[in-house]
């Protein structure tokens, strides 16, 4: 989904919460939303689709005016932020985005870099620690020798000249359980000295 594709879609979402939306060419900020009297205002020339969603999510969540603008210690903005992330990442993964292009990610919706990486890291990390933990039984019991000499010898083609071997790294890089350490230090030891 391209840009405009995600902003049109934002907008048709904020229309059927029964919102009436102004759009601008020489509004002072991206946009703004007054939800006791369900209008929107943005400028189309400048608004993002994080900034459409940040409003969004100030509507689903019923948010009173705040005080300034630009106001990032009020907790409604703070949630709204966070809330807009992820909203708009589930509309990206939905649309067949991935962590690996997280980088598309941030250049289609605008979201500040940081905040985003900080909010998806840690969604994208508690999802794979809760897959591994769900699995970890058979995780060890599928794993043999063989497959893990396969892993290692698939690993290790990668490089021209190996000095040093991050085994945790290794089994990052193949998803596979940390509890299986002790099964991979022996094989890559086996292949550098057998």
């Amino acid at each position: 989904m391209g840009r405009q594709e995600l902003l049109d879609y934002l907008l048709k979402e904020i229309e059927k919460c029964g919102f009436e939306i102004f759009a601008v060419d020489t509004f002072p900020i991206a946009a703004v939303v007054n939800v006791d009297n369900k209008i929107m205002v943005y400028n189309f020339k400048d608004a993002s689709p994080f900034e459409v969603a940040h409003e969004l999510i100030h509507i689903l969540n019923k948010d009173n005016p705040r005080g300034e603008y630009f106001d990032a210690i009020n907790p409604q903005e703070v949630r709204a932020n966070h809330e807009a992330i992820l909203l708009l990442w589930e509309i990206f993964e939905a649309n067949g985005g991935s962590y690996e292009y997280f980088n598309v990610f941030v250049d289609t919706t605008d979201a500040p870099f940081e905040l985003a990486y900080s909010i998806i890291s840690k969604e994208y990390s508690e999802m794979h620690q809760a897959i591994t933990e769900i699995f970890e039984d058979e995780i060890k019991v599928t794993i043999n020798k063989q497959e893990m000499h396969d892993y290692i010898v698939d690993y290790i083609s990668y490089f021209d000249v190996i000095e040093s071997v991050n085994i945790y790294q290794f089994l990052d890089h193949y998803h596979l359980n940390h509890c299986l350490y002790e099964l991979a230090e022996k094989e890559f030891q086996k292949i550098s000295y057998g």
